[in-house]
């Protein structure tokens, strides 16, 4: 096993997910079966061919940004991004004074970065003339009742900044916007970074917020969406996935560092590995899926058997179902580790849905629980040979997990952890 990574090890979790914001609860919730999917009621969704979303409830920004100004240039992934990051140095026990400003570094996956379009329409609609837009109608009348801070909501590093400034974290500092692989890459690459020496401690993770009228009209016109209750995973009636919101942040630090700071290890980071299959936007090569779980075991050193659980993608979509289904078959074999999915019950939120598997597959191993793929009755055929943990959780000691996530582009991300 390369010596890079052997000693980088997981302290602290905080998650932000349409099941709660603790991570034994959101866990609990889907060993039970339960999904975040409900009807949308907070805009018309007629035009959209989704009618189901996983949204965050009962959360409040106020409770976790001090500075109330900040507030309104915050969009809702922002906030869930500080929430969760707060959540996590609590979980780590990371409190002003342990660890100096510039040896604190912050990872960051981000979400699809533009204001919101709620902030738009009324100079949308002062511009509309007999029902076409009138430009010049826009430059005169719309856009002086914009808010002139509006594009501030939209950058990418929001979360980034915002957050390091409250912790005062000064060191490295990394910002992925790379979709759906966010937050696995940024907890890869900050455990790397860790490893070599250039942070004492980095926090990584994502979030991001897809219950909205832009990610419903963009993945509508992709055709990726689910028209049913609920995304299915692997199962026979499946039809794409639920759009979710969400934020999941770790905190990193070698074994040395946590155990001089009396720190719990929840989990050791082993191996990350990348690919992509170059298809469009929406591809799927079950080569490329092969490759980065090839990758993530290849730099820890593990043979595919040694592998107790896979947390799959499992989005939903027919393609990407069947293809990640055969790559798991090709890589694990035909007596290959049990393999669950969240997206049924969490839905999917894009840059954050990596991390948010993470969250599942510390507890996972945390509890020896393995949570059933919510919405999963009846297998593709192209899952026949994988052992689905299907409608009642499984026990099971875990003492090693892979995770993997996708994004737009073909893009994909495996992360291998073992428990302490």
């Amino acid at each position: 096993m390369p010596a890079e990574l052997k000693d980088v090890v997981i302290t602290g979790c905080g998650v932000v997910s349409p099941l709660g914001l603790d991570p034994g609860d959101v866990h609990a919730r889907l060993c039970a079966g339960e999904t975040a999917s409900a009807p949308i009621t907070a805009f018309d969704p007629t035009p959209f061919p989704a009618r189901h979303a996983c949204a965050v409830r009962g959360f409040q920004g106020k409770d976790w940004v001090e500075n109330r100004k900040n507030l309104k240039l915050m969009t809702p992934a922002v906030q869930y991004g500080i929430a969760a990051i707060r959540l996590a140095a609590q979980s780590a026990a990371l409190v002003p004074g342990v660890v100096a400003p510039e040896r604190l570094g912050m990872f960051v996956g981000a979400g699809t970065a533009f204001g919101e379009m709620g902030d738009l329409v009324p100079a949308l609609e002062k511009a509309m003339v007999d029902g076409h837009h009138d430009a010049r109608r826009f430059a005169t009348e719309g856009m002086p009742i914009v808010n002139p801070l509006w594009l501030l909501k939209g950058l990418s590093n929001n979360v980034l900044g915002y957050a390091s400034a409250l912790l005062d974290a000064q060191g490295i500092n990394q910002n992925y916007c790379n979709s759906g692989v966010g937050a696995l890459q940024a907890v890869g690459e900050a455990a790397w970074a860790v490893a070599e020496g250039r942070a004492d401690v980095i926090i990584a993770g994502a979030s991001d917020a897809a219950f909205n009228v832009e990610h419903l009209t963009g993945f509508g016109r992709l055709g990726v969406l689910s028209a049913g209750d609920r995304g299915r995973p692997f199962d026979v009636q499946h039809d794409g996935f639920v759009v979710g919101d969400g934020a999941a942040f770790f905190v990193l630090e070698s074994a040395a560092h946590a155990a001089s700071r009396g720190a719990r290890s929840l989990a050791r980071v082993a191996g990350m590995g990348n690919a992509t299959a170059l298809r469009g936007l929406s591809g799927c090569d079950p080569k490329a899926i092969s490759a980065a779980f090839q990758g993530a075991l290849r730099v820890a050193g593990w043979a595919p058997t040694t592998i107790d659980v896979v947390h799959a993608h499992g989005n939903g979509n027919p393609r990407y179902d069947a293809a990640e289904a055969g790559a798991i078959a090709s890589t694990f074999g035909p007596s290959g580790p049990a393999v669950t999915a969240d997206k049924g019950g969490l839905g999917h939120s894009i840059s954050a849905a990596g991390g948010l598997s993470l969250a599942v597959a510390l507890e996972t191993m945390r509890t020896g629980r393995i949570a059933p793929i919510v919405g999963l009755t009846r297998p593709i055929p192209e899952a026949h040979g994988l052992d689905l943990v299907i409608e009642a959780p499984r026990s099971h000691a875990v003492k090693r997990s892979i995770i993997h996530c996708a994004g737009l582009g073909g893009q994909t991300c495996a992360l291998t952890i073992e428990a302490p």
